[in-house]
C-alpha cells in the first residue's frame, strides 16, 4: 500500500496550534504532513483545523485526522505511519509532499489512451518509448503515487535516468519514481498519483494527528521502535 520512505527530513513541525486530546492524547513528536492515500475520509461538518482535532477527539471511532486548506478535514481509523509495520493496512507517508518524475512503462488509460489514442494492444511500444533515451518522459507524473514499495538504494537512486533504466531492466517493472530527496522508487505498479494540475496547495504539508492505540508498538520490520524525525521550522 505504501512507499516504504524514510528521510532525515521527511517531516517539519510547523507553529499551528492543535487542540489537545484529553481524553485520548495524541501520539507525541509527530505530524501527519504527508497523504494518507484514501484511507482518510472528509468531514464537511469540521471547517478549521481545530474543529478537525475536538470532533476527532470526541469520536471514539476517529483515531487519526488531518487538515489541509484545500481538501479541508480529514478523519479516520488507525494508520500506520512512514516505516511503521505493526498495525493496520491503512498508511501514511510520513513527509510532505513532493515534486517527482517518473513514468508508466505499461498501459495506462489517462497518459496512453485519453491522451496518446493508444489500447494495451499498443503496451511493447509504450515501454520501448519510456526505456529510450530519446522519448522517455520523466515528467508524465510528478505527483507523488503510492505501491512501489522499499527504495532502491544505491545506483538507482542517483538520478532519475538512473532510476528509469533500472526499472526498464526489470521485466516486471511497470512504473517509477525519483525525487532527489529520497531517491528511487519503482515496481510492476503504482496507484493513488497526486497528480498536477497547477494547483501549487497540493504540495503544502497536511496537518495532523492521531491517538495513542492500546497494543500498538509502533515498531518497524525489523521490530524496532520507529520515530518520526521532525524538522523544526525556522
Amino acid at each position: 500500500y505504501e512507499n516504504n520512505i524514510s528521510s532525515p527530513n521527511s517531516s517539519k513541525s510547523f507553529s499551528l496550534t492543535v487542540p489537545p486530546c484529553k481524553s485520548s492524547p495524541w501520539k507525541p513528536n509527530e505530524n501527519l504532513v504527508g497523504q494518507c492515500p484514501g484511507d482518510l475520509r472528509p468531514n464537511p461538518s469540521a471547517p478549521t483545523l481545530s474543529a478537525c482535532a475536538t470532533t476527532c477527539c470526541q469520536n471514539p471511532e476517529c483515531i487519526s485526522w488531518q487538515f489541509r486548506r484545500d481538501v479541508g478535514c480529514l478523519q479516520g481509523k488507525d494508520i500506520r505511519l512512514g516505516q511503521e509495520k505493526d498495525g493496520p493496512a491503512a498508511w501514511c507517508s510520513d513527509h510532505p509532499p513532493n515534486r517527482w518524475v517518473g513514468q508508466y512503462l505499461k498501459f495506462h488509460k489517462t497518459f496512453h489512451g485519453d491522451e496518446l489514442g493508444m489500447t494495451q494492444e499498443d503496451e511493447g511500444e509504450i515501454r520501448r518509448r519510456a526505456c529510450d533515451d530519446e522519448t522517455w518522459n520523466p515528467k508524465e507524473q510528478i505527483g507523488q503515487c503510492f505501491g512501489l514499495g522499499d527504495v532502491k538504494a544505491g545506483e538507482p537512486s542517483r538520478s532519475a535516468e538512473a532510476c528509469r533504466k533500472a526499472c526498464c531492466k526489470d521485466e516486471k517493472c511497470g512504473a517509477w519514481q525519483w525525487t532527489e530527496a529520497l531517491g528511487c522508487f519503482y515496481s510492476k505498479g503504482m496507484h493513488g498519483c497526486q497528480g498536477d494540475d497547477g494547483n501549487e496547495v497540493k504540495f503544502e504539508p497536511f496537518e495532523g494527528r492521531r491517538k495513542i492505540v492500546e497494543g500498538r508498538k509502533y515498531t518497524d520490520k525489523r521490530g524496532k521502535t520507529w520515530q518520526q524525525q521532525l524538522v523544526l521550522e525556522t
